[in-house]
């Protein structure tokens, strides 16, 4: 019994928690909108690519930033890495650049 107490990974850091809500939600809500504009404009037959990729690359971008927080997450990670100098988003621990802005987080 002792030593499954010992083996439990500690509970994840409630900041990577929180963080980690809000993109889920962004998310969620960035998805949704891309595809009523999509809808939008595929029934008016006057799709406009150079709209619809920008707003794409910022939902991967979201999506790429969800999946680091993911992973710290699962990882047990005890707490985030910090907040960028440059923008303020968390990153996880070991991250080179920002997952918001790509600003580098380690001198070379």
């Amino acid at each position: 019994m002792r030593e499954a107490a010992l083996a439990a990974p500690p509970p994840p850091d409630p900041e990577l928690l929180t963080q980690r809500e809000r993109l889920i939600e962004r998310f969620a809500v960035m998805q949704s909108e891309l595809g009523g504009l999509f809808y939008e404009m595929a029934i008016r037959d006057h799709i406009r690519m150079e709209v619809l990729i920008p707003k794409a690359a910022e939902l991967q971008r979201v999506d790429a930033e969800l999946g680091q927080l993911e992973r710290a997450i699962e990882s047990g990670s005890s707490s985030a890495g910090g907040a960028c100098p440059s923008c303020g988003a968390v990153y996880a621990r070991g991250s080179a650049f920002c997952p918001h802005c790509a600003h580098p987080l380690t001198t070379p």
